[in-house]
């Protein structure tokens, strides 16, 4: 009989555990949160958005991506890209932001092409996954472009 007890308790518990893990963030649309970071004055550059299924970079990935955008600096050697994806496979996205952190930050910017202080904002790059939501915050202002983020999608 306690077999049986303890046996319930580990599963209850996981059960708990992994629902609310799920629950931690609301669902809404990244058109949202890109409102939200272009109307705040973190945003130092002057910059040009798109949506994520025009960039050529995630034409590999673009089957597991629900939603997103790219916002990048109008001038070439002005470091500043917010990407934000909501995806059912945070994870095959995060390797694939990771893959442009290295390819598209740190190999042009990381020794400070076009400014000194592209080289800090390359080495600060954030990429991180919450939910069903990935992103990469390269820009001078990231920390609290990342709060922004998080109390967006955050329940």
């Amino acid at each position: 009989m306690k077999k049986i007890a303890l046996i319930l308790s580990i599963t209850l518990t996981i059960f708990i555990v992994g629902c609310s893990s799920n629950n931690e963030f609301k669902n809404i649309s990244t058109n949202r949160i890109k409102n939200s970071i272009e109307s705040s004055k973190l945003l130092v550059e002057k910059n040009v958005s798109h949506d994520i299924k025009e960039f050529d970079y995630f034409n590999d990935v673009q089957e597991d991506i629900s939603d997103g955008f790219v916002i990048k600096s109008d001038i070439r050697t002005r470091l500043e890209d917010i990407i934000v994806i909501k995806t059912d496979d945070a994870d095959k996205i995060y390797s694939t932001l990771d893959s442009y952190k290295e390819d598209m930050i740190i190999r042009p910017f990381g020794d400070g092409y076009g400014s000194e202080n592209n080289a800090t904002i390359a080495k600060n790059t954030i990429v991180e996954k919450k939910g069903k939501y990935v992103y990469l915050i390269s820009a001078k202002n990231a920390t609290e472009i990342e709060k922004r983020i998080i109390n967006l999608i955050k329940k």
